[in-house]
Formats: C-alpha cells, structure tokens, sequence
C-alpha cells in the first residue's frame, strides 16, 4: 500500500511542532507513525491512514506491534482513522481531466483573467493568515471550529503545504492549503470571501491546484473526506457535491476504528463520551430556542 502523508517523515515533523510525541515503528513488510494523544480520561495512539503494509497479512504483525507500544505508554486504546475520498487520476490527458469535470468549472477556470482575478502560490508561512481569515468567517456562519492559525502554519513550517491565494486587485477572495506527497497531492483546506462568492474563485482555484499538480507530474488528486450519506443535511453533503464535480472515483477505506487495550477503561471512556454528546446536544438545542 503506498504510503499516506499522514504516515510520512514530514507530518511526523509537524506533529513535533505541534508538541506531540510521536513513535515510528517497523516490521516484516509494515511501517507506522503513531501519536500520542492525551485526553481527560488517559492517554490513546493515534495511527492515521495507517499503517503501511505491504501486504493484508502484514497487517496482523503491525497491530501486534502498535499494542505493544500502546502498553508501554499507558495508553488503553489505539485509534485508526482512514476514511472515504475522492480521488482524480493525473496521468489521464487533460483534456479528459476537462471532458470529466463540471462544465460551469472549466469554463470559470478558462475565463477567470477576464474578471481581473489572479491566482498566486506561496510557501510563506506569515501568508497563512490570509486562509485563517476566511476560515473564521466561515466557520462563523456555518457554526464550527476552524482550523487556528499556529496549527496551519505550522503545517507550511513543515515543508509540505503550499498556500494558493486568489486575489481580485490584490485583494485575496479565496484561498486553499493543499499538501504535496510520494506523487499525489492532497486537498487540505479552503475558504472564500462571502461577499465575492459570485466570482466561484474556489473553483477556479481547485482547478489551478489540479492541473499545476499534473503539470508537475504527480499522479493523482486526492479531495480528501467525503460523505457517503445521500442526505441532504448531512454537514458534508454540499462539500461532497462540489467536490464530485470536478470528476475522479470514490476510494473507501476500512472506517474509523478503535482497538481496546484496556478494555474496562474504554468502556468507561464510551459511556461518558457518549454522556457529553447528548448534554451538548440538548444545550445546543436549548440555545436554538
């Protein structure tokens, strides 16, 4: 299995940044890069997109493995988190990249210049303020908690992520943080300005980030999460939508696990995990009245 970002050298140096302990381990055809996550109730593993095998029955020694680390820190359980993508094949011609995609889409890519947008890369860490921005207002309207600003620059200290910046006479409209690795590169991060959303310029940058990216011969787009859920308002339905748009297929992954170390513990751990859910969801219903 190629290896995910998520389990590569560079994340792992940005987890450091991040203050996080991180462990890499290895065996007979497996490699993975485990976090140690602290919460109220003790310590956990996290093992994103991983691991790495090179073979089903490797698997099998990898847990082995990861269970015998997660003892040696205290930790009761191991977190597993893949989850589905969509993904657009790069070494396909671009004119089948176009033929597959949204019309509206490359159209507004063709013509975005007439409109005096423009479309600019960096890898300044300080330009990182510019998504933050959006990301806030964003976040604002549609009620979550956007990604903070040490956290993504953090992530461009590392050396993986470039910020693209739309601009409308130097003025920045949109922007996305994509992430570049082992031949693919990852949608991460994306907001626009609300009062230019007529302009489309998140498409037009999704589009940009896509053809740069096989121009520079990676092989494969990947838009990152999606729903699987045909319902309407599911949180990730429309974002889901605008991503399928721009052509490619669906990858799935296993889901989300948890292996129990201590059983009792993370028994414990559920129920009151579950007791916070329903008592922010009654408070939050509270305040909608």
């Amino acid at each position: 299995m190629k290896e995910h970002i998520l389990q590569s050298s560079l994340w792992e140096n940005f987890e450091r940044l991040e203050n996080r302990r991180t462990f890499r381990i290895s065996g007979n055809g497996f490699t993975a890069l485990a976090i140690l996550e602290h919460t109220w109730f003790g310590n956990y593993l996290f093992v994103p997109y991983g691991p790495t095998v090179e073979r089903i029955d490797d698997f099998r020694g990898a847990i082995k493995a990861l269970k015998n680390l997660a003892k040696q820190h205290h930790a009761f359980f191991i977190r597993i988190e893949p989850a589905h993508t969509w993904v657009l094949d790069l070494t396909q011609p671009e004119t089948k990249i176009f033929a597959d995609m949204e019309k509206e889409k490359g159209r507004l890519w063709r013509n975005y210049h007439k409109k005096a947008v423009t479309i600019r890369q960096t890898k300044d860490p300080a330009e990182v303020n510019i998504l933050t921005n959006m990301l806030s207002d964003v976040g604002h309207r549609n009620r979550f908690i956007p990604q903070k600003y040490t956290h993504l620059q953090n992530q461009m200290f590392a050396g993986f992520a470039t910020l693209y910046i739309a601009e409308l006479e130097k003025t920045p409209i949109a922007a996305a943080l994509v992430y570049d690795y082992n031949g693919v590169r990852y949608y991460a991060h994306a907001a626009a300005d609300y009062e230019h959303r007529k302009l489309s310029a998140g498409a037009i940058l999704l589009v940009q980030m896509i053809i740069d990216a096989k121009n520079s011969g990676m092989e494969s787009f990947d838009f990152w999460g999606i729903t699987t859920s045909q319902d309407k308002n599911h949180p990730w339905y429309g974002f889901t939508k605008f991503k399928k748009s721009f052509g490619g297929y669906q990858v799935n992954y296993a889901g989300t696990w948890d292996l129990p170390i201590s059983r009792v513990h993370y028994f414990f751990y559920q129920i009151i995990r579950k007791l916070n859910r329903i008592r922010r969801r009654i408070t939050t219903n509270t305040g909608a009245i």
